[in-house]
C-alpha cells in the first residue's frame, strides 16, 4: 500500500546482555596504568569483557570504591602516597568500607618487598605480584584467577541472599488466590532476583481440545514488550520463536533454551501446564541466581501455580455456577453485601421460565443444560450494567439492579420480554419462552440478601398462583398467604392423620327439558376432627407446593371410580372434571387420565374436562395438543369461569373446546343488573354463534333459570336444583330429577 511506511512495527523482545567484570588499578605511575590497559586488552570471561577503573592515590580510590560496590578486582601499588599507603588502603576496603567480596592483589615495583605472612591474613588479600615479573600473560592469569574468586565468593553472597529472597516472597507468591495475580508475583519474583526487570510473559492451557489437536494457551501475565497481552491468546503474540518456545515448553513440560530468551515448565501433579519466558538466556540466569536458586524458583513457582490454580477452582465452584457460567447464588450474596455495602439502594429480580417443567421433560437433562446457558447469555447482555447476574436453581435467575423506581419497573420488564423475542434453539428444538419476575427492594424490603432474594421469591409464587402478569413486587400481605398456603400445605402431607381427600358431586342439568346431562366432580379437604377446610385455599396451596399433580391423579381417579360404582343410576351421564393449569401443562397428563380410565372403566367419551382461561394465555402449543387428543378420543373440553380471566372472543373460535361455563358471578345479579344481564347476552349470543354450549353456573332462582332459557343457555347449574353432595346422596337426586314436577316453573 502506498502509505505501509506508517504502520507500526513489530516490537520484538530485547536481549538482556550482562555488565563487563570491573577492575580498578591504583597506582601512582601513569605509565603501570598504561601498560596495565594494554596488557587487559581483549581479556574476557565467561563472555563478559573487563572495564578499568583507574586511581593515582589512595586518596583517590576510596570515592571509586564507594561508588562502585560490584569493583571485582583491584590491582594496587603498596607505596603511593606513603608507604604504606597501599596496605592502608586494604584495611580501609576490608575495615570500613566492608566489602569481603573484592579481590586485592598488591603489586610492588620494589624486589624483595614483600608483606610478611600475618600482614597477607590480617588485611585479607588476595595475592601479592612483584611488578617485574607481571608479564602479560602472568596479569590475565592473576585478574581471571581474582575474577574467578570474585566470582565465586559473589554467587555464594547472591545464592544466600536470593534464598532469603525467595523465602520471603514464597509466602507471598502462594497466598495469591487467582492465577492471574499468582502470575504477575511470579514476573515481580524473578525481576527482584535478578536485579532488572526482563521481558516477560507466563502463559498456561486454558482449555484442553483433546489429544490430538493443540491446547489452547492464554496470556496470564506480561512484562516489558509484552504489557497488554494479558488474557490474550498464545497466538496474539507477534514473536513466531517466543510461541514455538511457549508451546514446546507446555508440551514437553522442559525448560527451552533460545538465544535470547529462556521458557522455564511449570507442570504440577495434577497435570496442570504452564509456562515462564523470559528475555534473558539461560545460562545467564544460572550466573546471576545459580542453579540450586534457579531450580527453586520453579519449584516455588509451580507449587503457588498449582496452589492458586486449586483455590481458584474451589472459588468457581462456589462462585460461578457450572451450568450456565453466571454467578452462583452464593457469589449473589457475596457481591450483593459489597455493593450495598458502599451506600447503594438496590432492586433484588427474581425469574422464572413459564412452563420450563415440559421445556425440560421435552428435551431432556443432556440439552437443558444448553438451553439455560443461552437464557443465561440473553439476560447477560440484556443488562450489562448489572451489579449481578445468577442462577439461583433450576430456572431461576437472580439480577441485582441500582435500585429501580416503580414507575421504571414496567421499562425494565419489557427489556425482559425483548430478549426473548427471537425463540431459543437448542438442536432441532425451538422455544418461544417468557419470564416472570418477583421483585424486591432494599430498604423498603430489608438489607439482606437471603431475605430479599426470599421476599422476591414470595412476589414471584404469588405471580404464579395468580396466573396473571409478569412481574409482581413484594408486600408484607403475600408473605401472609404464603405463611398460610404453608400451613394448608402441611395439612395436605401425611393425608391419615391429618387430612381427608373427598369427591362431591354437583349436578348440571339441560337448560330446556331439565334431564340430567352431567355431574361436575368436585374436591373437599376435612379434618381429623370432621371440619371442611376451603376447598379453593387448599387447591392453591397443592399448588404452590407442587402436590397439584399428585392430587389431581388422585381427584381424576377417584372421582371416576366412585361415578362408575353407583352403576346404572349415572349411565348415559357425562362426568366433569377440572383440571389445573399445571396439571394440564404437565407431561404426566395423559398417564394420569389413561391409568384413571383403565382402572375405573370411565369411557372417555363420557368425560368434560374444564380447563380455566389461564391455561391458553401463552397459546401453547403443547396444551392445545393435549385438548386437541382429549376431543379426538371422544371426550369434551369446556372453558371453566369464562368472563373473569382473560378471554378474547377473537381467539375463543381457534380454541379446540365444546363449551363454556359462565361465572356465577354474573348469574347472581343477572337479574337485578342490567350490565350483568348484558354481558351474559352477549356471551350467549357469540357462543351460539360460534357453536359453543353454554353452562350458568350458580343459578339459585327460578327467574334466574327462566332468562338463561330464554336466552338459549344450554345448561344449568346450581343451587335451585343441588348443591354439592357426596356420592351416597347423588343417586337420590337422579331419582328425584326423574320424577315429573322436579322443578316447579312460575
Amino acid at each position: 500500500m502506498p502509505m505501509d511506511f506508517l504502520a507500526k512495527s513489530e516490537r520484538k523482545a530485547t536481549p538482556t546482555t550482562l555488565a563487563p567484570w570491573k577492575v580498578l588499578i591504583v597506582d601512582d605511575d601513569q605509565e603501570v596504568h598504561e601498560a596495565t590497559r594494554i596488557a587487559l586488552s581483549g581479556c574476557r570471561l565467561e563472555e563478559r569483557g573487563l572495564k578499568l577503573y583507574h586511581a593515582l592515590s589512595m586518596a583517590e580510590a576510596k570515592p571509586v570504591l564507594e561508588e562502585n560496590k560490584d569493583i571485582a578486582v583491584a590491582l594496587i601499588d603498596v607505596v603511593m602516597e606513603t608507604d604504606t599507603a597501599g596496605l592502608d588502603l586494604v584495611s580501609w576496603i576490608r575495615h570500613d568500607l566492608a566489602n569481603p567480596l573484592i579481590r586485592l592483589v598488591l603489586r610492588t615495583g620494589q624486589p624483595g618487598y614483600a608483606p610478611q605472612i600475618d600482614v597477607i591474613q590480617k588485611y585479607e588479600i588476595d595475592d601479592y605480584k612483584e611488578k617485574s615479573e607481571l608479564t602479560r600473560a602472568k596479569l590475565v592469569t592473576t585478574i581471571v584467577t581474582g575474577l574467578r574468586g570474585f566470582k565465586l565468593l559473589t554467587d555464594l553472597e547472591n545464592n544466600r541472599c536470593n534464598l532469603k529472597t525467595l523465602n520471603l516472597h514464597f509466602a507471598d507468591l502462594v497466598e495469591k488466590n487467582s492465577v492471574r495475580d499468582f502470575a504477575g508475583g511470579v514476573l515481580e519474583q524473578i525481576g527482584s532476583l535478578v536485579g532488572v526487570a526482563p521481558e516477560g510473559l507466563v502463559c498456561a492451557v486454558d482449555r484442553d481440545t483433546g489429544e490430538e489437536e493443540r491446547p489452547a494457551i492464554r496470556v496470564l501475565a506480561a512484562a516489558g514488550a509484552y504489557v497488554g497481552m494479558v488474557d490474550r491468546p498464545l497466538e496474539a503474540i507477534p514473536s513466531e520463536e517466543v510461541r514455538n518456545s511457549i508451546m514446546a515448553c507446555i508440551a514437553t513440560g522442559e525448560t527451552q533454551h533460545q538465544p535470547f530468551s529462556s521458557c522455564l515448565a511449570l507442570k504440577t501433579r495434577g497435570g496442570l501446564r504452564a509456562a515462564i519466558h523470559v528475555g534473558i538466556p539461560y545460562a545467564v540466569l544460572q550466573r546471576l541466581l545459580g542453579e540450586e536458586v534457579l531450580q527453586l524458583f520453579v519449584m516455588n513457582s509451580r507449587l503457588g501455580y498449582e496452589k492458586t490454580a486449586l483455590m481458584e477452582h474451589i472459588h468457581r465452584l462456589a462462585y460461578e455456577d457450572h451450568v450456565t457460567g453466571l454467578y452462583s447464588y452464593a457469589a449473589f450474596l457475596e457481591k450483593f453485601r459489597r455493593v450495598h455495602g458502599t451506600g447503594r439502594a438496590l432492586s433484588v429480580l427474581l425469574l422464572d421460565i413459564q412452563r420450563f417443567r415440559m421445556i425440560e421433560h421435552g428435551i431432556g437433562d443432556e440439552k437443558i443444560g444448553q438451553f439455560l446457558k443461552k437464557v443465561g447469555i440473553r439476560l447477560k447482555s440484556g443488562f450489562p450494567n448489572a451489579h449481578v447476574v445468577a442462577r439461583k436453581e433450576v430456572d431461576e435467575f437472580l439480577i441485582v439492579l441500582d435500585a429501580v423506581p416503580a414507575e421504571r419497573l414496567s421499562q425494565v420488564v419489557d427489556v425482559i420480554e425483548g430478549l426473548f423475542n427471537e425463540p431459543i434453539t437448542v438442536g432441532d428444538n425451538v422455544f418461544n419462552i417468557r419470564m416472570r419476575v418477583g421483585i424486591a427492594n432494599s430498604g423498603d424490603h430489608g438489607d439482606d440478601p437471603e431475605q430479599l432474594a426470599r421476599y422476591a421469591s414470595i412476589a414471584l409464587n404469588d405471580l404464579r398462583q395468580r396466573g396473571i402478569g409478569t412481574y409482581a413486587v413484594f408486600n408484607p400481605a403475600m408473605q401472609e398467604v404464603a405463611f398460610e398456603r404453608l400451613r394448608l400445605t402441611s395439612l395436605l402431607t401425611g393425608t391419615a392423620g391429618k387430612t381427608e381427600f373427598l369427591v362431591y358431586f354437583q349436578p348440571i342439568l339441560q337448560a330446556d327439558t331439565e334431564n340430567l346431562y352431567s355431574c361436575e366432580a368436585l374436591m373437599r379437604f376435612r379434618t381429623s376432627a370432621g371440619d371442611f377446610l376451603n376447598t379453593q385455599r387448599m387447591i392453591e396451596a397443592a399448588e404452590a407446593s407442587g402436590m397439584i399433580l399428585d392430587v389431581g391423579a388422585w381427584m381424576l381417579k377417584s372421582a371416576m371410580s366412585d361415578y362408575m360404582a353407583m352403576g346404572r343410576n349415572t349411565d348415559g351421564i357425562h362426568l366433569n372434571l377440572n383440571l389445573s393449569p399445571k396439571q394440564a401443562q404437565s407431561s404426566r397428563i395423559y398417564a394420569d387420565i389413561d391409568a384413571a380410565i383403565e382402572a375405573t372403566g370411565m369411557p372417555l367419551n363420557r368425560l368434560v374436562f374444564e380447563v380455566t382461561e389461564g391455561l391458553f394465555l401463552n397459546n401453547d402449543q403443547e396444551t392445545i395438543s393435549f385438548l386437541e387428543w382429549i376431543r379426538k378420543n371422544g371426550g369434551k373440553v369446556v372453558i371453566d369461569d369464562f368472563g373473569t380471566g382473560y378471554s378474547s372472543f377473537s381467539y375463543l373460535r381457534k380454541l379446540p373446546v365444546d363449551g363454556i361455563k359462565v361465572d356465577r358471578a354474573f348469574i347472581t345479579n343477572m337479574d337485578q343488573d342490567d350490565d350483568a344481564l348484558a354481558v351474559v347476552r352477549s356471551i350467549l349470543a357469540v357462543a351460539q354463534a360460534l357453536g359453543l354450549e353454554v353452562t350458568a353456573e350458580g343459578v339459585e332462582t327460578l327467574a334466574q333459570r327462566n332468562i338463561l332459557r330464554d336466552l338459549g343457555c344450554t345448561y344449568l347449574q346450581g343451587y335451585l336444583y343441588s348443591k354439592a353432595v357426596p356420592n351416597s346422596e347423588l343417586a337420590g337426586f337422579i331419582q328425584r330429577a326423574n320424577e315429573p314436577g322436579f322443578i316447579s316453573i312460575s
